[in-house]
């Protein structure tokens, strides 16, 4: 793969991490689902391994380099014996002297190119690092919102029982004793209040107690708790 090839290589990965980062905002702007959030670290783990294939493309390209140099540094090594035995031949001991520079000078922008290669190499290796230390933090991420999450439902689950809960605490207050629906709600806030229990456990106490007792001024589908309730 030539060096164009690389920097074309390089290039992509740059857009692909320029639009992953916008179409991260753009979710962090709102509440990312667990499922987006894992989406996002699969794709930068995805980047992470095209950063260490770079990478590797980057070193062998420094490897043929230093081979090319060391190379050419024999070809002028061979090229200065060539001129020293040339006493006789002055104009072609000075066409090897002159040559024997030119491989020399090649050789060392090998190496120079071999050094960039390397650096290059090493920054992408870093940016991979990065790109899966920012996949673990949104794996991390996604695992908080999906237990949140769990807790919302949980909590709704909660809070849909204890109001039918209530309800049906309150149809029988109202079916023993007349009440209004008003007047019943707060005969179970009193009733919590003077037992030190939160409403929701008066309101089970009382269904609990008309299921185990039905009382006789209770209709067919409506349990009542007994007088003691």
């Amino acid at each position: 793969m030539c060096a164009r090839d690389l920097d074309a290589w390089q290039l992509a990965l740059h857009e692909a991490e320029e639009v992953l980062r916008e179409r991260e905002q753009l979710a962090q702007a709102g509440e990312p689902t667990p499922q987006e959030l894992r989406a996002f670290a699969d794709e930068r783990d995805k980047l992470a391994d095209e950063r260490n294939g770079l990478a590797d493309a980057y070193d062998a390209q420094a490897r043929e380099r230093d081979a090319a140099g060391f190379a050419r540094d024999v070809v002028g090594s061979f090229r200065d014996r060539r001129a020293r035995a040339r006493d006789d031949d002055r104009d072609a001991g000075a066409l090897d002297r002159f040559a024997a520079g030119s491989d020399r000078d090649l050789a060392a922008g090998d190496r120079a190119d071999s050094l960039d290669d390397r650096r290059r190499s090493a920054r992408s290796r870093q940016a991979a690092s990065e790109e899966r230390q920012r996949a673990a933090a949104d794996r991390d991420f996604a695992a908080s919102r999906a237990e949140d999450l769990q807790h919302e439902i949980e909590g709704l689950h909660e809070a849909l029982d204890t109001r039918l809960t209530i309800g049906r605490a309150e149809g029988l207050l109202m079916a023993r004793y007349g009440l209004q629906p008003d007047a019943a709600f707060r005969l179970l806030v009193k009733l919590s209040q003077e037992l030190h229990i939160k409403l929701r456990d008066v309101a089970g106490r009382l269904v609990a107690q008309a299921a185990q007792h039905p009382h006789p001024l209770d209709n067919d589908r409506t349990p009542v708790a007994d007088d003691e309730g």
